[in-house]
C-alpha cells in the first residue's frame, strides 16, 4: 500500500516527501493539502492511516484529482477553526452550505526544508469568515520529524511494530488596522483512520461527549473515570462528538484490527483548560470550549473515522499574532493482547477491546 501510493503519486507528478524514520518506519508526506498521507512500521507496507482508494491506481487517481469540489486524499491534515465561520455559509443550513475553503485545503503548500528524518511545509491563505463578513490572512508552517517510541523499555515494546512522528505547527495571523474588529481563529488537526474501530480519550474525570451532529446510540459510548471510549462502527449516517478542554488530559487513541493483526494510533497534544477554544456547535447558542472531537464519516468510498483536536485561538491585532502547536503520533501494530497492553499503558483503563 505504501509503495503503491508512492508509485501512483510519482506517476501523476504529485510532489511528495518520503521520510525513512530511525526506527525503520516510513512516512509519506503529500504536498497537495500539506498532509501526512501514510505511516508504516518497519517491514510493513500497509499504512496506519486511511487514504482514498482511488490513490492506489494512476488512472483512477487522475480522474479523481480532476473532479470538481474538495478532494480528500486522507491521512493527517491541518485545518483552521471555527468551522462555523470558515466552512459554513448559512447557519440555518449547515450541511447544505458546507464548503472546504480551497485556499486552506488543498491550499498552496510548498516544501521549505527536507533532510534526513525532517520535513517543513508552508502555505499562506486569505480566508473568508462568512458571518463576520470579512477575511483574515494567515500563514501556516508544519515541521515533521521522527519521535521515539514512548513504550521503549517496557516489555510490550519488543512485541509491537512501531512508527511515529512529531508535528510542530505554527499559525501566524497577519496584522490588521485598529479600525477592523478583531476575530479569533485557531489550529485544527484531523487524523483519518480505517473503519471500524474504537476511539479512546484520556480524561481527568468521567466525561460524556456532546453530539455535534448525527446519531449516537448510548451503547456505543462508555465513560470510565479516566477514559471515554466510542465504538465507531460502519453505518449510513455521519456522526460527530466533542469534548470540552477541561475534561481532556491531552492524549487520544484509536484501536482496530482483526485476526492476528491489530493496530493502535495514539496522539499526544497540548490542552489549556482556560484557552480560547473557538470551534463551536452548529446550533444556537453555538457553544464553544471543545478541545477534542471525533467523527465517524460514512460515505461509500470515503468512509473513515477521524481523531481531531483543536489548539487555543489567536486574535487578529495591529501586530501579527502567532500560535505554536505541538503534537506527537505514536503508532503500533501486533497481536491483540499486546496492542491492548500498549493502549492501557498510554491511555489508561476503561475502553475494553472493540468488537
Amino acid at each position: 500500500m505504501f509503495n503503491q501510493l508512492h508509485r501512483t503519486l510519482d506517476a501523476l507528478g504529485q510532489p511528495m516527501v518520503r521520510l525513512d524514520l530511525p526506527d525503520g518506519g516510513r512516512l509519506l508526506v503529500l504536498v497537495f493539502g500539506g498532509r501526512v498521507l501514510a505511516l508504516c512500521p518497519p517491514g510493513a507496507d500497509e499504512s496506519f492511516f486511511w487514504h482514498h482508494p482511488a490513490l492506489l491506481e494512476p488512472t483512477a487517481a487522475q480522474a479523481w484529482l480532476a473532479a470538481p469540489g474538495w478532494r480528500n486524499p486522507g491521512g493527517d491534515r491541518t485545518w483552521m477553526a471555527p468551522e462555523l465561520e470558515l466552512f459554513i455559509a448559512d447557519r440555518d443550513r449547515p450541511g447544505a452550505s458546507y464548503a472546504v475553503p480551497a485556499a486552506l485545503d488543498p491550499g498552496a503548500w510548498q516544501v521549505q526544508a527536507h533532510s534526513a528524518g525532517l520535513c517543513t511545509l508552508q502555505t499562506a491563505a486569505q480566508l473568508r469568515l462568512h458571518h463576520a463578513g470579512r477575511s483574515v490572512r494567515a500563514r501556516l508552517s508544519k515541521t515533521l520529524a521522527a519521535t521515539p517510541n514512548p513504550l521503549a523499555g517496557l516489555p510490550v515494546a519488543a512485541a509491537l511494530g512501531y512508527a511515529g512522528y512529531g508535528l510542530q505547527t505554527t499559525l501566524t495571523v497577519e496584522p490588521e488596522p485598529l479600525a477592523v474588529p478583531a476575530v479569533a481563529v485557531g489550529l485544527w488537526q484531523l487524523l483519518q483512520l480505517p473503519q471500524p474501530g474504537q476511539m479512546r480519550l484520556s480524561t481527568w474525570h468521567a466525561a460524556a461527549p456532546v453530539v455535534v451532529f448525527g446519531p449516537l446510540a448510548p451503547a456505543e459510548v462508555s465513560a470510565a473515570p479516566r477514559l471515554l471510549a466510542w465504538s465507531m462502527a460502519r453505518g449510513d449516517e455521519t456522526t460527530k462528538i466533542a469534548v470540552k478542554a477541561a475534561a481532556c488530559v491531552g492524549r487520544a487513541g484509536y484501536v482496530w484490527g482483526e485476526g492476528a493483526v491489530w493496530n493502535l494510533v495514539v496522539r499526544q497534544f497540548s490542552v489549556w483548560p482556560a484557552g480560547d477554544y473557538v470551534d463551536c456547535l452548529w446550533q444556537p447558542p453555538y457553544e464553544t470550549g471543545f478541545a477534542f472531537q471525533a467523527c465517524a464519516v460514512r460515505g461509500g468510498m470515503e468512509s473513515f473515522n477521524e481523531m481531531e483536536y483543536h489548539a487555543p485561538a489567536v486574535r487578529t491585532r495591529v501586530g501579527a499574532e502567532q500560535a505554536l502547536d505541538e503534537s506527537r503520533v505514536w503508532a503500533f501494530r501486533g497481536a491483540r493482547a499486546d496492542v491492548e497492553a500498549a493502549a492501557t499503558a498510554l491511555l489508561g483503563e476503561g475502553g475494553g477491546a472493540p468488537d
